[in-house]
């Protein structure tokens, strides 16, 4: 087998989608790799892969970088990221998964449809989750995105309670844990800081929406394309001591289309330009960039926003320097 033949200097071992897995470094190769074992199976199981979406990659994005959204030290504060929310607080968290229900969703399953009235607040645990506006054509389409630690829904009226204006769904196999926030509101109450926290992270979220808006409406599809690699980054990208960054790839190729709210053939347009450049490399479930490649859409996004107290890096390679770093033992 593949384990027996390959020397192991370190293996994890964990549960992924109720799958016993395990993440192993071999020593024979220059630089190290992460290959993933499954119990007594030779190969992934097709009941693993989610449309264009390995189990690999799921294990990957399971742990995002866990940054605070209200950091203003001078080159340490992070951006509001377009298409993804800021991840939400630990104690957040924990209350949310103490006090809500956890649901299993299939791919393209909908969560809440157009029209439903959306009274909880949602939390992925597992997979992505999705979200457009209006009713979808021809199936569920993306037009932002959630991922594990990430709200999928229930951010954008949770005080006023006013309709949501949208449909949100499974974009992989997911797991989400649904908090009704009549069960949740009653216990902010009793903590006035973490009260406090949870609306600067619901301003943060709506402020997201904002931001990817902005983009589609004035930016030129490369800059759009650009600025989700950069939210990706911040999220799931390692940056190395040459400058690159290494992450997961970001979603399908269909999904980065409309999210980024981009044709097609202008999607591969730029894929390929970036390739020919040798400024995107793709390595299996992964991809790796130069920091710099993406500081014109980095530049892009502050220099939309009015000055604040909140002190940016000047360059997106020293804003990957200056984040928190990954944790996620499947990187």
């Amino acid at each position: 087998s593949l384990h027996d033949a390959l020397p192991i200097s370190s293996a994890v071992t964990g549960f992924f989608f109720g799958r016993k897995i395990r993440s192993c470094s071999c020593l024979d190769r220059k630089s190290p790799v992460v290959v993933y074992l499954y119990e007594n199976t030779k190969e992934l199981p097709s009941e693993t892969r989610m449309g264009n979406v390995s189990t690999e990659w799921l294990a990957a994005i399971s742990t995002g970088r866990d940054y605070s959204i209200d950091e203003k030290k001078k080159g340490c504060a992070v951006p509001v990221t377009p298409w993804l929310h800021p991840p939400v607080g630990k104690r957040l968290r924990d209350l949310i998964t103490k006090l809500g229900t956890v649901r299993e969703l299939e791919r393209q399953e909908i969560l809440y449809p157009q029209g439903r009235k959306v009274s909880d607040i949602v939390l992925v645990q597992q997979g992505v989750t999705a979200r457009n506006f209006g009713n979808a054509v021809s199936g569920p389409k993306a037009a932002a995105i959630s991922t594990p630690g990430h709200f999928a829904c229930g951010n954008l009226n949770f005080l006023t309670r006013r309709p949501s204006l949208g449909t949100y769904f499974a974009l992989t196999k997911a797991q989400v844990v649904v908090c009704p926030k009549d069960l949740l509101l009653p216990v902010l109450s009793t903590d006035p800081e973490l009260f406090a926290y949870t609306i600067r992270l619901l301003e943060s979220c709506t402020l997201s929406d904002r931001v990817g808006f902005a983009l589609m409406a004035f930016a030129p599809i490369d800059l759009r394309l650009k600025a989700f690699v950069v939210t990706w980054a911040i999220h799931y990208g390692k940056l190395s001591a040459d400058g690159f960054i290494k992450c997961p790839i970001p979603l399908t190729r269909n999904n980065r289309c409309l999210v980024a709210n981009a044709s097609p053939v202008s999607t591969d347009n730029a894929l390929k330009r970036w390739k020919e450049e040798g400024a995107w490399v793709r390595d299996g479930d992964f991809v790796t960039f130069p920091a710099d490649f993406v500081d014109d859409a980095y530049q892009w996004m502050r220099s939309a926003e009015e000055s604040s107290e909140y002190a940016y890096p000047n360059t997106f390679k020293e804003l990957m320097e200056a984040l928190p770093p990954l944790t996620n033992p499947w990187y």
